[in-house]
């Protein structure tokens, strides 16, 4: 009997509250999803469900309705509306407690000082960690384990600082208060202690020197204790790094001469570049700012260098275009042989350009010590112009 009457008192509740069609919709929708009761709570107009910040709440709007008892055969029965047991008013989440003030990820190097652990503890509710939180725990590159308490500085500002030897560590961030229901929140990542890339020396081009704007050749020797680099390249002709655009980022290895090229600048005016190196962890370095000329349209065609050795270096021929048009080279030895011929080469008129020679034949072979007659073909706009140099070849 106590059964019955309690489901009697329990129908009458929701029925007072509630149409009978909305009724039945929940009792459907909760059968069907009984995990989205929260659903059907908002969309009975009943309470809210939202999101403050990284925290979420849920506000009931309800005012009880009707009799809290019934008496029967003289007994008293409470009545315990099942409707309430459907909401859980602890939000199912991680609650934010602690904040990184760095990249998950990050790195710090030896040489530049200790590595600074920070981070911010911010609970919303202003409730203060509990006694020896916040922690940082350390799993080190040889597997030991490490947990200490952090310092506290101004405004939930915690810190540590760490003489770490050069490695990978795991790190932990965890914190805790008196009111925090989920037992700990934790931040982890990666800690790489690492040393930045250095001994940057540039090759090319010289300072004020005149290039070809049409193939300005970059160069340089960097250094790296941790593999493989990353490169990104800044230009412009504004005297201010600021300025400047990034053209590309490339990679390269860890102890090398690079090299990049660039192509279809203008004649006549000063650039400046200069670039930012990195290794794998992000650990840096930026490069002094750097200023170049480029070259105008040049007058005759030429060869540079010349002499050369072609077992340890190339040569360049250099020559106009007028107009658009192609340009073919051979070279003739002392005695009139062909020893060298290039493929017709397309130009761009109204500017100088270029073609790399090896000095060898095109059979491969070396040639061999002597002066040599490199005769060039240009086709342009219905008319043919032959040009002639000399080079040398000395070994």
């Amino acid at each position: 009997m106590k059964k019955v009457c309690m489901q009697m008192l329990a129908l009458a509740f929701f029925t007072t509250i509630f149409a009978s069609d909305t009724l039945a919709e929940y009792t459907s929708y909760i059968t069907q999803n009984p995990s989205n009761s929260l659903y059907m709570y908002q969309k009975m107009s009943q309470g809210n469900f939202f999101m403050y910040s990284d925290y979420l709440s849920a506000d009931s709007f309800i005012i009880p309705v009707g009799a809290t008892s019934a008496y029967h055969d003289a007994e008293e029965l409470l009545v315990e509306p099942n409707y309430f047991q459907e909401f859980d008013y602890e939000p199912d989440v991680n609650i934010k407690l602690l904040e990184p003030l760095h990249s998950i990820d990050t790195y710090s190097v030896p040489s530049e000082g200790y590595a600074f652990f920070n981070v911010k503890y911010c609970d919303v509710y202003n409730n203060s960690p509990s006694s020896e939180y916040p922690k940082l725990t350390l799993i080190c590159p040889d597997g030991s384990t490490v947990t200490k308490k952090m310092d506290e500085t101004s405004g939930g500002v915690y810190i540590l600082a760490e003489d770490l030897p050069k490695g990978t560590y795991q790190y932990t961030y965890t914190a805790t208060n008196e009111h925090y229901a989920k037992g700990f929140y934790e931040v982890t990542g990666n800690w790489y202690v690492t040393s930045r890339p250095y001994g940057f020396v540039k090759n090319t081009p010289i300072d004020n020197v005149e290039v070809l704007p049409d193939d300005a050749q970059f160069s340089w020797t960097v250094q790296s204790d941790e593999g493989e680099l990353y490169y990104e390249f800044y230009l412009g002709m504004e005297d201010n790094k600021s300025r400047l655009v990034k053209l590309d980022a490339n990679t390269g290895p860890a102890v090398d001469v690079r090299a990049h090229t660039l192509k279809a600048l203008n004649h006549k005016k000063r650039y400046y570049w200069y670039m930012r190196i990195f290794n794998k962890y992000g650990a840096d370095i930026e490069t002094d700012m750097y200023a170049f000329l480029t070259g105008g349209m040049v007058d005759k065609f030429y060869n540079a260098p010349n002499p050369f050795n072609p077992l340890r270096q190339k040569t360049k021929f250099v020559y106009n275009m007028p107009q658009d048009g192609t340009a073919k080279i051979v070279i003739y030895s002392e005695y009139g042989d062909k020893v060298w011929e290039s493929d017709s080469v397309w130009g761009a008129g109204g500017t100088s350009r270029e073609m790399t020679y090896d000095g060898r034949d095109n059979s491969g072979k070396a040639l061999y010590n002597g002066t040599y007659l490199a005769v060039l073909t240009k086709k342009y706009a219905g008319t043919t112009k032959i040009e002639k140099c000399r080079i040398l070849i000395v070994k």
